[in-house]
C-alpha cells in the first residue's frame, strides 16, 4: 500500500502541532533547519512541506524576515471547493476548538451509505458520532462518520483522533484525494441537529460528503452539521464561454 510522502507527513504533522496551539496564527516559524531537525527530515525535504502548505493558504513569506502562520483575521473562510478535514475548517473559521464528545460502534448503514461506501448491504460499518464545541463548551459541529471495518482496525474508541484524514494517512497510507459533496438544511428534529443546536435558535449548515482516496476507492462518508453562524464559505463560480 502507498504511503504518503515525507514532506506530506512532515506538513501533516506541523498542522498537528498548530491545531496543539503550539504555532499561533502570526507567529514566525523557526529557521528551515530547526524545524528539518524536529520532524527528522532534510532540509529540501521541509521546503517541500513549505510550499505545500503555502499553497493552502497556512503560511506565508516575507522576504529578508521570515515565513510566519497565518493570521485568523486573514483566513476567515472555508473554501468550499478545497478539501480539508473539519479540524481545518474551524481552524480557518478562527474558532478555538476545544474538548470534543464522541461515541463509537459498529451499525448496519442504510442502502444508500452501504453504496456509497462499496460494501455490501446489511454488512456493518464503524461509526464515529462527534460533538466539536469551543472552549468553553458551546457546540460547534456535530458529526457522523461511517467507515469500512477493515479500515476502521486501528482506530481506538477512547482516543479518536482529531482528523480521520490524518488517521488514514498516518496508520493505513491512505490519501483522501476527493470527494462528492452536498450541501443540505437538516429536518425540524434532526438528532445530529439537536447535537449543535441545543436549546439555542440557530440555524444548521450540512455537508453530506462521500470521499475517495487517491484510486477512486471509497473510504469514508460523513454527515457534518456545523452552526451556520460561525462559519462563511466561500465558493468560486466559473462561466464558461
Amino acid at each position: 500500500m502507498k504511503r504518503m510522502s515525507s514532506s506530506l507527513r512532515a506538513k501533516e504533522e506541523f498542522m498537528m502541532l498548530c491545531r496543539e496551539g503550539v504555532f499561533q496564527a502570526g507567529d514566525r516559524l523557526p529557521s528551515e533547519m530547526k524545524m528539518a531537525e524536529r520532524f527528522g527530515i532534510s532540509r529540501e525535504t521541509w521546503r517541500a512541506s513549505l510550499e505545500l502548505l503555502r499553497r493552502e493558504g497556512v503560511i506565508y513569506s516575507k522576504h529578508g524576515v521570515g515565513t510566519f502562520l497565518m493570521e485568523v483575521s486573514a483566513k476567515n473562510e472555508n473554501d468550499l471547493t478545497r478539501l480539508c478535514s473539519v479540524s481545518d475548517m474551524i481552524r480557518q473559521a478562527g474558532i478555538s476548538e476545544g474538548q470534543s464528545s464522541y461515541t463509537t460502534g459498529l451499525t448496519i448503514p442504510s442502502r444508500d451509505i452501504a453504496s456509497a461506501l462499496g460494501v455490501k448491504p446489511g454488512v456493518n460499518v464503524f461509526y464515529i458520532n462527534r460533538t466539536r464545541c469551543t472552549k468553553t463548551g458551546m457546540p460547534i459541529c456535530a458529526s457522523l462518520h461511517y467507515i469500512p471495518v477493515y479500515l476502521a482496525d486501528e482506530l481506538d474508541p477512547m482516543h479518536m483522533p482529531d482528523s480521520l484524514f490524518s488517521y488514514f494517512e498516518r496508520r493505513k497510507g491512505i490519501f483522501v484525494s476527493r470527494s462528492n459533496s452536498s450541501l443540505t438544511i437538516p429536518k425540524p428534529g434532526d438528532p445530529l441537529a439537536v447535537q449543535v443546536r441545543g436549546d439555542r435558535d440557530v440555524q444548521i449548515l450540512g455537508l453530506v460528503q462521500q470521499h475517495f482516496d487517491s484510486r477512486g476507492n471509497p473510504v469514508l462518508f460523513t454527515v457534518d452539521y456545523l452552526d451556520s453562524e460561525l462559519f462563511n464559505f466561500s465558493v468560486t463560480r466559473i462561466r464558461e464561454k
